[in-house]
């Protein structure tokens, strides 16, 4: 029986039979057909577009990635080219992770232009949002990594988000649904602020328009808002609330709000926010009614609004809360690692919010994961950082409700971003926790070490080592699977006689980038 040992950075050897459970395979696995291929552990898995190569059919450039140039920055490439991720599942990192249902939040505007550096505003990402195949690499690449789903960034209807939107739930409904409520993925609707200012369709019904509320002020400001969002409400309640893969709460659809309380003052009077508020409550309270006409009349349950952070709790229209991570500022050397998840005492925190999340046990509660920021590539709000520390913060904030919900799940759970490449969120291409793997061998012992010039590369986003064996150098054997750790050795001498080409992989935690050493030859 073949043996393999580690050294974990220090601590003792530690031994590995093949057939105990700590990870090696069975003897059979070196006997037949090839297990895998090196292409299928090494080339894109993601819906990201790659750097080099044939480009996927939905993807009409490359994407080289992302580079903050400025000296003092942590991690200079915050966007990766596109790579071969890890799809292990994140519910198994939460104490009762498997009653958490996650989705990750995507943009869908992004578009490609040949002849701008962005378009409409956007970085380029190689792929159209609004494109059937986009949406189908997506959604395929949100299942492959055990997400529950999608929250879209929605700009109202008619808006390019909006068939993007719909061309995910059509997606959805032919591929991946069993009835209501029972979709892999499900998708919701997270209402962008800003969307006021702009002209969307109008649904025709009294009191409601698709006009932008742009240059108004007062209360002419505040009454064009509420017909605007009483026309987005019941836009949603025709076209999404009823589909069988948007997301409810106790029959209740469930819309984030991500908020613009600019113009009018956030509370107060009217006219104010909360006013606006007021009445947009009063609106959803009978949308059969108030909308009046088909499709927008149906009755698709009252929707549960809920809004950011701590803030969303003592709302007086919403239903819970939501986290999303708020930079500390621009400058590397007093900002980057202001993280946003500790301590509690913070206002802005995940340790605070998930606190403040305790005392409102009837609320919907969204709690947050992010990889980190940076907008050195972004049209608006340049330079804005938080570093990602070679991936330690997505890790930490993905299982940072561990401390707070032990005995009772964590109800859902929101990537901020799936594909933000303006604000260098994305986790789409893959985080790099910037390791290599190295590997050599010296008569029959495999050595192999996960190599890094960055100080802030961490075992912690690391999920075990394997070692593969292939005869061609395309088709792969899985020798063992090891616990994770910086350097370790494998004993070779069972290996069947002839020529071998032996390889090393780490491989990530979910969404981080897995990686291959070169192949090392070996004869016996």
């Amino acid at each position: 029986m073949m043996k393999g040992s580690i050294d974990l950075q220090g601590n003792p050897i530690i031994r590995f039979r093949l057939l105990l459970v700590v990870g090696i395979l069975s003897a059979g696995a070196l006997r037949g057909r090839a297990q895998t291929t090196l292409s299928s552990l090494t080339a894109n898995n993601t819906a990201a577009c790659p750097a080099v190569g044939k480009l996927p059919a939905h993807c009409q450039k490359p994407f080289a990635g992302q580079m903050d140039t400025r000296q003092q920055v942590a991690t200079p490439q915050f966007d990766p080219p596109a790579g071969n991720v890890s799809g292990e599942d994140p519910h198994s990192y939460l104490t009762q992770g498997a009653s958490t249902k996650i989705f990750a939040n995507i943009m869908a505007g992004f578009c490609t232009s040949s002849t701008e550096t962005n378009c409409h505003n956007n970085v380029q990402t190689g792929y159209t949002a609004n494109d059937g195949r986009t949406v189908a690499a997506q959604v395929e690449d949100i299942r492959a990594r055990h997400l529950d789903g999608a929250i879209i960034s929605w700009e109202g209807p008619g808006t390019v988000e909006d068939a993007t939107t719909l061309k995910l739930q059509s997606y959805i409904d032919s591929k991946h649904c069993r009835g209501p409520q029972d979709c892999d993925p499900m998708y919701m609707i997270m209402i962008d602020g800003p969307s006021i200012g702009y002209t969307v369709t109008a649904t025709g019904i009294p009191g409601t328009t698709g006009a932008s509320c742009s240059g108004r002020t007062g209360a002419d400001y505040e009454n064009c808002v509420v017909a605007h969002l009483r026309n987005d409400m019941c836009s949603m309640n025709g076209r999404h609330w009823g589909n069988d893969a948007y997301q409810k709460v106790n029959g209740r659809p469930v819309v984030l709000v991500f908020p613009d309380d600019a113009v009018i003052p956030a509370v107060g009077p009217a006219p104010s926010w909360v006013d606006v508020w007021v009445h947009v409550q009063d609106w959803n309270s009978n949308l059969p009614g108030h909308c009046g006409k088909a499709p927008y009349d149906a009755d698709n349950g009252v929707p549960l609004i809920v809004f950011e952070n701590r803030a969303g709790f003592s709302h007086s229209a919403s239903a819970g809360a939501y986290y999303w991570l708020k930079p500390q500022g621009t400058d590397p050397l007093a900002d980057q690692f202001v993280s946003n998840i500790e301590p509690d005492s913070a206002e802005s925190t995940l340790d605070s919010f998930y606190q403040t999340a305790l005392k409102h046990p009837t609320a919907v509660v969204w709690g947050g994961a992010f990889k980190g920021f940076n907008s050195a590539r972004s049209a608006w709000g340049t330079n804005r950082i938080m570093d990602q520390r070679c991936g330690q913060i997505w890790i930490q904030s993905l299982t940072e409700s561990n401390k707070y919900y032990k005995d009772t799940p964590l109800p859902f759970l929101q990537i901020a971003t799936w594909n933000d490449y303006n604000e260098g969120t994305e986790i789409e291409a893959g985080i790099d926790n910037c390791y290599t793997v190295s590997a050599q061998i010296a008569e029959e012992n495999l050595t192999w070490a996960l190599d890094s010039s960055n100080a802030n590369a961490s075992l912690s986003t690391v999920s075990r080592i394997e070692v593969y064996d292939s005869r061609n150098g395309r088709d792969l054997n899985l020798l063992a699977s090891l616990p994770p750790a910086v350097t370790g050795s494998y004993r070779l001498d069972e290996l069947p006689s002839g020529k071998h080409r032996i390889y090393v992989r780490m491989v990530g935690k979910n969404s981080i980038l897995n990686r291959m050493s070169a192949p090392v030859p070996f004869s016996r």
